[in-house]
């Protein structure tokens, strides 16, 4: 049966190396390393000499699982180079003929995404697993990270798997062999090769340009660095078009060419600019300067030369840099507010962003954040790079890719006078849902999302707590959701995540409620957090989300769930739809998210009479936390996000103010005294007020904020004038007292404020 492996092997390195394109071969055995090897073998003696081969497997004690029995099997002159799946990030931006993979203990589609495209056209993409059954049967490392209690292992899906296994079989360009049935699944694929040749320039940087497109982005990049005014470039390409290699080569110009001093670079993670970082310096290489990577922890973080240098920061860093060159890379995984901010803050703004890969949402990235660009002063341009770095256009294993983690997938066409009255929500089952469907459900997600990672979709798929809800409309799905079970933990689970000797995955809103405010009846309730709810780009402000949202809240009532609960990032737009739906907040991080830039906030609906008492105690202690934190950890917290957080009536609070307390701030409402003189009492005032809204609130919005930023969080009088954007401080001085009057009043304390 082995020497099916040789045949089918020796068959696809010949497509492959004839082709130019890359070919895939998945192999169901029970030695999965002696099948690699005779691939890796069948394919140096193919190929020739100077064959070089990726392995990746899981770490187990000091070794890649396998590497050292693949090494001793395979020729000497294969250059075999091994890596932990954990380490698969550091992959890319190299490029191997093979890739081998065995799937038997650890398979995650991110891992996935990143390794196949790193193997170069006319090469193989060669995936090991269990024999079909067994392999069903059992769970690789990341499936049992899906088992969150109360669930088992015994419940976990193996739908991912199976998608595999589907959509290898009918992929052009890929073979499937099964040694236990002797079964070959795929056809030749042969096509005639196209070569690619490189750009024709004389020059010794655009000469390390492998196609016109990246060409064409160091050209703008030094056309719009000589514009008279702001400028700014958008990059967007598929994954393994060369990008970061391009924006690399356009820094080295800036720096070795245009004498620019400094240019700062970001991007979700320092990992990611670890490839734009090695063609910078290749680019000062190639015009005969000298350059020097500075290193820390084993990456790349600056490179410097005649005292220029190009350096990481993070997102947040980069936006108070007065540095005038900006580039930030996968700028899609950044919110577009920070990005507005690296615009308005730069001379020159770089930004790049994949459309499809692994990163996420480029493509409906690219489309809001340009549209918002256009709108923008100075010059602003955009390159979309098409053409593939190491393989032809149209290569099958690329397409493979896109289609199993649904990389490129999208909504399908918005139906006509959508409306909320017109949709029917429906309990969604992946695994029996066809391919088209799944497509226009999943790309919701990936338009309306920033980050969705492939093993978002391994989760979806196969955790037995998270489900999927849909809103359709005409039966096409114009709202998708995800929702993942949470609580009825044990006490052995509660007293562990007490103790910190427990982590069990999932629960994040009965975790962080326990951890932070010791509620031991909490985490036994059972709650389904909203993962994410997604309307079409199309059809978005029609009410169809809150629509949802109703349907969800009504079903999990049905159902006898305690909670209804989310976690997000804390922009007053996305606090603002969950707060005006009569979620409460009950949880903000002490950090800043340092790519975002936000706060992460959990908000829950209580449905049962238990969560509800449970729940008065917890946001009680919630907004006595924040208020007492907002003039310290909370400085720099909007106080327009910090007054909805707060904005829940939830038990009662009156001020107490002692005796020369009410005499100063006699003085101060009828202007005899400044404000500081009579802050103390303001903010035992303003501590009650947020501590217990009424319903009917006497304060304006402004009011609230000015109240909020300058009593609360300390900030000083232009501070406050800035955010409210009012010219002279007397005025923010007036909104203050006329705020403190309304409140005095509120309170009953008539004398003072009748004085």
């Amino acid at each position: 049966m082995t020497d099916l492996v040789e045949a089918v092997a020796e068959g696809l390195a010949r497509e492959a190396l004839e082709s130019g394109e890359r070919r895939l071969l998945l192999v169901s055995c029970e030695d999965r390393l002696g099948a690699l090897a005779k691939v890796a073998r069948v394919y140096r003696r193919v190929a020739g000499e100077g064959v070089s081969a990726l392995y990746s497997n899981v770490w187990v004690g000091e070794e890649v699982l396998g590497s050292r029995r693949l090494s001793s099997q395979i020729p000497r002159d294969v250059r075999l180079t091994s890596l932990d799946f954990d380490r698969s990030e550091e992959a890319m931006g190299g490029t191997w003929d093979i890739l081998l993979t065995d799937f038997s203990v650890q398979m995650r589609a991110n891992d996935i995404g990143r390794l196949v495209e790193t193997v170069r056209g006319g090469g193989l993409v060669v995936m090991a697993i269990p024999p079909v059954e067994e392999w069903l049967r059992t769970l690789t490392d990341f499936q049992r990270r899906l088992a969150s209690p109360p669930y088992r292992e015994s419940d976990v899906r193996a739908e991912f798997k199976k998608r595999l296994l589907k959509t290898v079989k009918s992929a052009e360009g890929a073979r499937f062999v099964d040694l236990e049935s002797g079964d070959v699944t795929g056809a030749p694929r042969v096509v005639q090769r196209r070569e690619r040749q490189p750009p024709q320039v004389d020059d010794p940087l655009m000469s390390l340009a492998l196609t016109p497109e990246q060409v064409r982005v160091v050209e703008a990049i030094d056309r719009l660095s000589r514009a008279p005014n702001k400028s700014a470039l958008l990059v967007v390409a598929n994954r393994g078009r060369g990008k970061s290699a391009a924006l690399g080569l356009g820094i080295a110009h800036l720096m070795g060419r245009r004498g620019v001093r400094g240019v700062a670079v970001t991007a979700p993670a320092v990992a990611g600019v670890q490839t734009l970082f090695r063609f910078v310096s290749r680019g000062l290489e190639a015009l005969g300067i000298r350059g020097r990577a500075v290193v820390k922890d084993g990456r790349t973080i600056a490179v410097t030369a005649k005292g220029r240098s190009a350096f990481y920061l993070t997102p947040m860093s980069l936006v108070d840099s007065n540095v005038k060159v900006k580039v930030v890379d996968e700028a899609a995984g950044i919110p577009t507010h920070l990005l507005f901010k690296v615009l308005g803050s730069s001379r020159l703004a770089i930004f790049s962003s994949t459309i499809h890969g692994y990163e996420g949402a480029g493509r409906g990235f690219s489309q809001r954040f340009m549209a918002r660009l256009g709108a923008a002063s100075g010059v602003v341009e955009r390159v979309e790079m098409r053409t593939p770095i190491r393989y032809p256009e149209g290569d099958p294993v690329e397409r493979w890719l896109y289609d199993f983690l649904l990389l490129d997938a999208e909504p399908g066409d918005p139906p006509e006078g959508a409306s909320p009255e017109a949709g029917e929500y429906v309990k969604v089952d992946l695994s029996a849902s066809d391919e088209g469907f799944l497509k226009k459900f999943y790309g919701i997600y990936v338009l309306a999302h920033y980050r969705n990672r492939p093993n978002d979709l391994a989760t979806l798929l196969d955790a037995p707590h998270h489900s999927a809800r849909a809103l359709l409309i005409e039966g096409e799905p114009v709202v998708s959701v995800q929702i993942c079970e949470e609580g009825r933990l044990t006490r052995r689970y509660i007293e562990g995540i007490l103790k910190r000797t427990e982590n069990p995955p999932g629960h994040m809103i009965p975790s962080r409620l326990l951890a932070h405010y010791g509620h031991k009846g909490f985490p036994k309730l059972w709650g389904w957090r909203i993962v994410r709810i997604a309307t079409h780009p199309a059809l978005q402000r029609r009410g169809l989300g809150t629509r949802v949202l109703q349907e969800i809240v009504r079903e999990a009532r049905a159902a006898g769930v305690d909670w209804v609960g989310a976690g997000f990032g804390a922009s007053e737009d996305l606090l603002r739809f969950w707060v005006r739906a009569g979620f409460l907040p009950v949880h903000i991080s002490p950090q800043r998210n340092p790519v975002s830039g936000e706060y992460s906030v959990f908000v829950v609906l209580p449905l049962s009479r238990q969560a509800e008492d449970m729940l008065r105690e917890i946001v009680g202690e919630f907004k006595r936390r924040l208020i007492d934190s907002l003039h310290d950890v909370y400085f720099d917290l909007s106080p327009r996000v910090g007054r909805m957080l707060l904005s829940p009536r939830w038990g009662e609070a009156r001020p107490r103010l002692r005796f020369s307390q009410k005499l100063r701030l006699k003085d101060y409402l009828t202007g005899y005294n400044t404000y500081e003189m009579a802050s103390d009492a303001v903010w035992e005032i303003a501590r009650a007020y947020f501590l217990s809204p009424p319903d009917e609130r006497p304060l304006t919005e402004e009011e609230e904020v000015a109240l909020l930023a300058r009593t609360l969080q300390g900030r000083g009088w232009g501070m406050v004038a800035g955010l409210l954007k009012v010219k002279k401080v007397v005025e923010v001085m007036d909104i203050l007292r006329g705020a403190v009057k309304k409140l005095v009043m509120l309170y009953g304390e008539k004398e003072i404020a009748e004085v």
